[in-house]
């Protein structure tokens, strides 16, 4: 049952973005993309200072360190669909993130410890790991920012 839950966590988010239009999937990858490399180093950073482990939710044998199917599903797609419905709106995102941050590490999480999905470990205070959530949120907020800005930049001619 734990391996169905895990494989469903990184596939269906996945096929969740069938119900996007193509551009709008085009336009958020990217954020989306580097919120899963901050999310990456964030987990190699917890390994290595003993902030948390994650040794519930392993696939593969070799995603000890980073949960594949979090940080690279679930968590990757559901950049995408915030960022559709309140990129642009900065409160709307900033408070979404707090209450859906907080919903995961609140309620979310402590079924899924006693599901053994995950294992718990941790040596942060719940309210420091939220806090780096919403901190991550807001960087990737500016990012996006760029991004745009970028985009709208006139091509100078070569």
């Amino acid at each position: 049952m734990k391996q169905i839950i895990l494989w469903s966590l990184l596939i269906l988010p996945w096929a969740s973005l069938f119900f996007l239009k193509m551009d709008t999937v085009r336009r958020y990858m990217p954020v989306a993309l580097f919120m899963t490399v901050i999310h990456t180093l964030a987990y190699q950073a917890a390994y290595h200072y003993g902030w948390w482990k994650e040794a519930g939710s392993s696939l593969f044998g070799w995603d000890k360190v980073v949960p594949v199917p979090w940080v690279y599903g679930a968590y990757l797609v559901i950049v995408i669909w915030i960022f559709h419905f309140t990129f642009g709106k900065f409160w709307i995102y900033l408070i979404v993130n707090i209450l859906l941050d907080g919903l995961f590490m609140y309620i979310i999480y402590p079924i899924w410890q006693r599901m053994g999905l995950v294992s718990g470990e941790s040596t942060l205070p719940t309210i420091a790991i939220v806090a780096m959530m919403i901190g991550f949120a807001l960087i990737i907020y500016l990012y996006q920012m760029w991004q745009e800005n970028l985009f709208k930049q006139p091509k100078e001619n070569l």
